[in-house]
């Protein structure tokens, strides 16, 4: 990957984030059809693009992360009681969100690394499928948001979690899963999207401390130029992005991307069945 492709990518990137269309489907998609890499490589570039990202999350995001640091001490004296607070209850739902789906998601980027190493056109396809199953749960989602903020609940963030694990694949959206399961357990717009990207931003960091176990990025102009791409696009995008997230319908746009991507493979079955 050249310098100019890691500039081209971590702006897709810091774009993509904020949106509900699986930022690591697309890049994921470029890398395979139009830079020509492995699914493997492709998959440990696009997870480390999303450090970029975070770092743009945490600026923004840090007054309240800011008070979730200083009543981690309170927290820390009183977990019998760890919902005695707001501070508390939102703490324990990203502990317990971010637990879930590492626990879950982990073993399917294993599994996904050893089985999704697939031709161009069949690897294209299943992520279509997955952008397409994206986007018709954000369709159904939509008409279960609540009115107004609600409680959090501990069961709740187990359920959030594993819908962010089916991000492991990509073409599943990590937002747009999240977002839609917090607006079936009946969580308002606005109060899903935050609580949304405040999940991101853990499992995101464990997510990059794997890909560095797994050693599966190599460090070099092209990767660490991508990187500073994603964060300045990520930082000029995320406020305005996140006010249309949940206004406008992106579903159609996962559906729309998945239809095309689906397109290669079911000519090539035509032709190969007529």
């Amino acid at each position: 990957m050249t310098i100019l492709q890691g500039l081209i990518l971590g702006a897709v990137q810091g774009i993509a984030e904020w949106l509900p269309v699986s930022s690591k489907g697309i890049v994921t998609l470029i890398l395979v059809n139009f830079f020509g890499l492995q699914f493997r490589e492709a998959f440990y570039l696009a997870v480390w693009l999303h450090a970029g990202t975070l770092l743009a999350a945490v600026f923004y995001f840090r007054r309240e992360l800011w008070e979730m640091i200083k009543s981690l001490p309170a927290y820390i004296r009183d977990l019998r009681h760890p919902g005695a607070t707001g501070q508390g209850r939102l703490i324990t739902f990203l502990i317990i969100g971010t637990a879930v789906t590492a626990a879950v998601g982990g073993p399917l980027i294993l599994f996904s690394l050893d089985n999704l190493e697939l031709g161009g056109v069949v690897l294209t396809a299943v992520i279509g499928l997955f952008l397409i199953i994206t986007g018709l749960v954000q369709r159904f989602a939509l008409k279960s948001a609540g009115f107004a903020d609600k409680p959090l609940r501990i069961l709740d963030a187990v359920w959030v979690g594993l819908a962010q694990a089916l991000s492991a694949f990509p073409g599943f959206s990590r937002s747009g899963m999240s977002i839609s399961a917090l607006l079936f357990l009946r969580y308002s717009g606005g109060q899903a999207l935050r609580l949304c990207f405040l999940l991101s931003m853990p499992i995101i960091l464990v997510a990059e401390i794997g890909l560095g176990l797994l050693q599966g990025i190599t460090l070099n102009e092209a990767s660490v130029a991508g990187l500073l791409s994603a964060a300045v696009f990520g930082f000029l995008t995320i406020g305005a992005l996140m006010k249309v997230a949940v206004k406008l319908p992106f579903w159609i746009f996962c559906v729309a991307l998945g239809l095309l991507s689906l397109a290669p493979w079911l000519a090539g079955l035509w032709v190969t069945l007529w």
